[in-house]
């Protein structure tokens, strides 16, 4: 009778962890299904974490990465404090119940700022509870491993197929000169499967490695291809040049793999010149892509070399003449240094920038607004002041840190390594620090980051072979 009560108990144990585990991988799937999904699917798995640890993620001390990560969050809710509380000073208590003195129908009041500061600590407690159902055998990432790669092939296949034939799998048809797959109106198919490309990559490496070495190199190279088409036909252009990126990171860490990869990325580079040769829009959108990147760089260099009077007369009068088409990311940035020089030190709190743009423009007349500066380290400069961008040059320099002391390990072909190196390459693509971004205050974008960096922290459970039995 007890051996029954005791067999029973472990089964619903087991039952129990599954549903975890099936939550866990659902992570790539809810990103597909938006920003609600995935939030909700934080959510289960906070609680699923509390439910299965209980009081052990209080009581367990923390090392430095994750105090460090914590400062992070403690200055988003800091800076974000300092500026409703500078509204009230400056212009009264009700003044936290009005929009700020802002164009864009999105600006946000002070006190949902301030709440939104607040409850951006959840992604600091998804963090917490990745790392310790981890470190107490609950969670196998293989599942997620497996979700990850299999979805992302699907959408791949759906992207391509949605170009051939003009409509996806489900009816949707293109989105203009986007092949958009599921996402129907937003144009992240591309960044989508770059997010997750390198978990198929590692997958089929992993599954394949037994087969003969023809058939090896062919599966291999064929997937490299239709993941970077399917990056390419989806109409995102930077993530097809990350995409290459993550393949000669590939080349660097895994010495096993680097005649594969070699050939592949080749092979990639011969596909995507036919597809841009024949494909008139794709050949000017690429044309156009290469003359903003050239010049910002060299807008960027000039501006080190120029006075700040200059530089101001210079961007007045392209205000004045609307002389906007050219190099928009350039003017963003221009506008992000700007705004971060009204709150050096500790910012004007998260999502201000679509504020304080405002001011540059009625102010000095000049700059060009948006959302957000399009670039996670731009973002966290004007929005956290110093302070933030501190931290997180902190918390970049400890990836790097890990990258060199880890080097060893990524080159063996094992299960957890790959998976390992799949987010870590994955994780470096996503900060990529000269690439441009959505906002890092976002669900779909913070979710990500935190959910790969929580993979990563497993590290040594990865490296040793657990957590994907």
């Amino acid at each position: 009778m007890l051996d029954e009560k005791f067999i029973n108990l472990k089964k619903n144990e087991n039952n129990s962890y599954l549903f975890t585990n099936v939550a866990f991988a659902f992570f790539p799937i809810s990103f597909v299904l938006g920003s609600l999904i995935v939030n909700l699917n934080l959510v289960l798995i906070c609680c699923l974490g509390f439910y299965h640890l209980k009081f052990k993620i209080i009581n367990t001390k923390l090392d430095i990465t994750f105090k460090i990560i914590f400062i992070f969050f403690l200055a988003i809710f800091f800076s974000t404090s300092l500026s409703f509380f500078k509204a009230i000073y400056f212009n009264g208590f009700e003044s936290i119940f009005l929009i700020a003195s802002c164009d864009s129908t999105n600006c946000a009041y002070p006190l949902e700022k301030l709440i939104k500061s607040i409850l951006f600590f959840r992604y600091f407690l998804f963090l917490l509870v990745i790392y310790y159902l981890s470190y107490n055998n609950i969670i196998n990432f293989k599942y997620f491993f497996i979700s990850a790669a299999i979805v992302t092939l699907i959408v791949a296949v759906d992207v391509i197929f949605q170009y051939t034939f003009g409509y996806n799998f489900f009816g949707f048809k293109s989105y203009i000169h986007h092949n958009t797959s599921f996402f129907t109106d937003e144009l992240i198919a591309g960044g989508y499967i770059q997010n997750f490309s390198f978990f198929s990559l590692f997958y089929l490496t992993y599954s394949i490695k037994n087969y003969n070495k023809f058939l090896n190199v062919a599966l291999t190279t064929t997937t490299v291809c239709v993941l970077g088409a399917a990056i390419l036909f989806s109409g995102n252009r930077m993530p097809v040049v990350l995409f290459l990126l993550g393949l000669l990171l590939v080349y660097i860490f895994n010495e096993k793999l680097r005649n594969k990869i070699l050939l592949s990325f080749f092979s990639l580079i011969i596909v995507l010149g036919i597809i841009i040769s024949f494909d008139t829009h794709f050949n000017s959108s690429f044309k156009s892509f290469k003359q903003n990147v050239t010049g910002t760089v060299s807008d960027l260099l000039i501006r080190l070399k120029t006075d700040e009077k200059t530089i101001i007369q210079d961007e007045q009068k392209e205000f004045l003449t609307e002389t906007f088409e050219l190099a928009g990311h350039r003017k963003i940035i221009s506008t992000a240094i700007e705004t971060w020089k009204l709150h050096k030190i500790f910012g004007n709190g998260i999502k201000s920038f679509k504020v304080d743009c405002q001011k540059i423009i009625i102010q000095q007349k000049r700059g060009i607004c948006s959302n957000h500066p399009h670039n996670y380290f731009m973002e966290i400069l004007t929005d956290l002041g110093v302070v933030g961008f501190i931290n997180v040059l902190i918390m970049a320099c400890l990836f790097v840190f890990f990258l060199f002391r880890n080097y060893k390990h990524f080159n063996k072909n094992r299960f957890g390594t790959f998976f390992l190196l799949a987010a870590v390459i994955s994780l470096f693509l996503e900060v990529f620090p000269f690439k441009s971004t959505g906002s890092i205050f976002t669900t779909n974008d913070m979710t990500y980051i935190i959910l790969i960096s929580g993979i990563i922290l497993c590290h040594k459970k990865l490296i040793d072979g657990q957590n994907l039995s």
